[in-house]
């Protein structure tokens, strides 16, 4: 016969609960029993377990006091006064010092009354000073010599002994310092004897049943106890370990004396049983009515939720798992709906994120096409200059090179944030890093926002140690961000303003940039170092800007912080430890300029796509007196290294018919590298391939356009280097 089921939540549930619950009543007595013995028992070991860590905790305090006390003597200035004058022979003085310190130790075991003996040996483990209160105070010592030994050589700065039996006292633990002056000299030895008994009375007093005791047992075996053991097997046992010392804390106590009140939990139990088994199934009937009701209602908000509409929401009906359902299922909607904005932010700074990068990679291009002529240009007035010519001719060449060093400075402006930066740690000047982002923006700040700059830089010059190019970043930054808070502003007479400062205080380097904006209100200020959280109007800001200069300036060691005045104008300010006397300065006298004498007669071949950069190139070289073959293209060069053999190779990077490292692997195929030279010139210096290239080769570069002596130079250098 085929047995329905319930069509409905709530008869499924009372159809899958009623039967277990009709089950469950007629072996509840056995159960409620069990878990009253479980829990009886299980209270009985936490109890336990607490008393043996409350144990371990008393005796731990006493062991720490033992510690307390043997530094706090052994930092005794009347010992260093001892040791110095039998150092220098001084017997009397030395006598009545250590008249004193026993004195000293006399007072202190009065006081303490917790130690059977204290001494104070000298270098040699002679007795110098001893205190033995109590029985058994005129028996020679028990400190040994392998004792001392053991101590004189503890890698914490003192010691402590086994447990070991003292004649006329009982168990003792010794506590042991060695005395050492200012040049680590071994010059005594302070020994606390400590009198166990203390601990013996701790142990008597715990009180566990009827026959518990409590001990405590070292791992050598040697054990100290308050009562007699106990005789049985049946026992209730915890332990804890001591933290200053390897000594287990061992409470225990019979099963026997705990499990009287169990009989009358048992009879307890079966009439327990029979209420409770009535009591649950009135119980199920309003639990499934509660349980089907919440469910109708998220089943709804889903759907709605399914449907697109992403503001459902359910009631919440209490703190019980269904309550926390519905909690979680608002939760779960409201990140959706977050969520649905967050990405379409994203999105919109990724879509600008991609046009940036495609700014850079035609900043990169648009610089090496500049660099090439620049280089033509440059060079052949370097030459002219240094050929002589008529004055008026001279001055016309000396301003077409001042703005040949114009436009390379506009150039290495725009690749400077387009670069990666490698994160170099070098040592740098917080004023020119000011310098050098105040020149990036000298156009917006002057011609465009008509701002007045006010640099209040330290003469001193602070430096750090960091990374010069993320500085002035940060710099342009909270730069450009000044001017975009005074933007719009008419403050009469003194108009926008930016104030600039450098400085060291408390111990620190500083950067100030201070504006007379509008100010920042005191509920945003700080939010705004919050990746995406941004004050300008959409179009205008990411929202990273000020998160990334925290990043920077924390990697750095340093901090940023915020100062505004609402109305009045806003100061940032940078502090950053500063760079460590003589950190950097081997390095820095290694790049020192050395000049190189010519070296004639040398074979050299100029391989460059740019006729112009190619002629001036032989042309330098050979004013020294060398021979020089010019390839006008990477397959002709790659002819002549066939056809001949040279002493130096200068070629561009990026040429038709074949590259620069073409010429590199056709030399190291050859074998020729360690007989002739390279040099690369060339201008794609943003070319992840070419930085590759050149860092893995160990190569020899310069960045067009390059001055005529740098180049001369590095010839020079690298012809005078022998046959590697």
């Amino acid at each position: 016969m085929k047995i329905s089921l319930p069509s409905r939540l709530s008869g499924k549930l009372l159809a899958a609960i009623l039967p277990p619950v009709i089950l469950a009543v007629g072996g509840i007595v056995w159960l409620q029993y069990n878990l009253a013995r479980a829990e009886i028992l299980r209270e009985i070991n936490q109890q336990i377990q607490l008393l043996a860590k409350t144990t371990a905790d008393n005796i731990d305090g006493l062991l720490e006091q033992r510690y307390r006390d043997l530094f706090s003597l052994a930092e005794s200035p009347l010992i260093a006064d001892y040791y110095r004058n039998v150092d220098f022979q001084l017997s009397d003085e030395a006598e009545a010092y250590r008249r004193e310190f026993e004195r000293s130790l006399a007072r202190f075991s009065d006081r303490s009354r917790a130690y059977a003996r204290i001494l104070y040996l000298d270098q040699r483990g002679r007795v110098v000073c001893r205190i033995a209160p109590g029985p058994g105070g005129g028996s020679p010592p028990e400190f040994t010599a392998a004792d001392f030994a053991l101590a004189k050589e503890a890698a914490d700065g003192w010691w402590v002994s086994r447990i070991e039996t003292l004649e006329g006292v009982g168990p003792v633990l010794y506590f042991a310092k060695p005395i050492r002056d200012e040049l680590g000299e071994l010059k005594g030895m302070l020994v606390l004897a400590y009198d166990l008994g203390q601990l013996r009375e701790l142990l008597t007093g715990v009180q566990v049943g009827k026959r518990g005791r409590a001990l405590i047992r070292a791992p050598d075996g040697v054990t100290l106890d308050g009562r007699p053991a106990i005789a049985g097997d049946n026992l209730l046992q915890a332990t804890k370990i001591l933290s200053r010392r390897p000594w287990t804390v061992v409470v225990e106590a019979p099963l026997d004396d705990f499990l009287g009140p169990l009989r009358t939990v048992k009879n307890a139990a079966a009439v327990t049983a029979l209420l409770v088994g009535a009591l649950l199934v009135g119980i199920l009937l309003l639990l499934v009515r509660s349980i089907t009701r919440p469910i109708e209602a998220l089943v709804a908000a889903a759907r709605a939720i399914g449907a697109g509409d992403l503001s459902s929401r359910i009631a919440e009906t209490g703190t019980d798992e269904l309550g926390a359902l519905s909690g979680a299922f608002n939760e779960m909607a409201e990140h959706l709906d977050q969520n649905r904005k967050k990405n379409a932010q994203l999105q919109s700074q990724l879509i600008q994120a991609e046009k940036l990068s495609a700014v850079g990679q035609l900043i990169s291009a648009v610089a090496h096409e500049l660099n090439n002529p620049l280089s033509a240009i440059s060079g052949y007035v370097q030459i002219a200059l240094l050929d002589g010519c008529p004055p008026k001719l001279r001055d016309d060449l000396e301003h077409m090179y001042k703005n040949v060093l114009r436009c390379r400075k506009v150039v290495d402006n725009l690749l400077f944030f387009v670069r990666q930066s490698r994160h170099e740690r070098r040592k740098l000047g917080l004023n020119e890093a000011v310098g050098s982002a105040l020149e990036l923006l000298e156009y917006r700040l002057v011609k465009t926002e008509d701002v007045r700059v006010i640099k209040e830089l330290s003469p001193a010059g602070p430096e750090i140690a960091g990374d010069f190019q993320q500085i002035v970043q940060v710099l342009v930054n909270l730069v450009g961000n000044a001017c975009d808070a005074m933007q719009g502003l008419v403050r009469l007479p003194e108009g926008k303003v930016l104030t600039i400062r450098t400085g060291v205080r408390s111990g620190l380097a500083f950067i100030e940039i201070e504006d007379n904006g509008g100010g920042i209100a005191p509920e945003l200020s700080e939010k705004v170092f919050q990746p995406f959280f941004t004050t300008k109007e959409p179009g205008r800001g990411t929202g990273l800007g000020l998160s990334i200069c925290r990043q920077i300036v924390q990697e750095h060691g340093g901090d940023i912080a915020l100062e505004s005045r609402p109305g009045r104008g806003t100061v940032f300010r940078l502090t950053f430890p500063p760079a460590r006397a003589g950190e950097f300065d081997a390095a820095e006298a290694l790049a020192a300029p050395v000049s190189y004498e010519a070296v004639p007669g040398r074979r050299i071949l100029v391989a460059d796509d740019e006729a112009d950069i190619a002629d001036l190139i032989a042309r330098l070289l050979r004013e020294d007196g060398d021979e020089v073959a010019v390839a006008r293209n990477g397959s002709e060069a790659l002819k002549l290294l066939e056809a001949s053999t040279y002493d130096l190779v200068v070629t561009d990077i990026e040429m038709e018919g074949a590259k620069g490292t073409d010429l590199y692997a056709a030399l190291a195929a050859k074998g020729a590298l360690k007989a002739c030279r390279m040099l690369f010139v060339t201008g794609d210096i943003l070319n992840a391939k070419v930085l590759e290239f050149l860092s893995r080769t160990n190569s020899e570069y310069l960045v067009k356009p390059f001055d005529i002596s740098d180049l001369r130079q590095t010839a020079r250098r690298l012809l005078r280097q022998p046959p590697r």
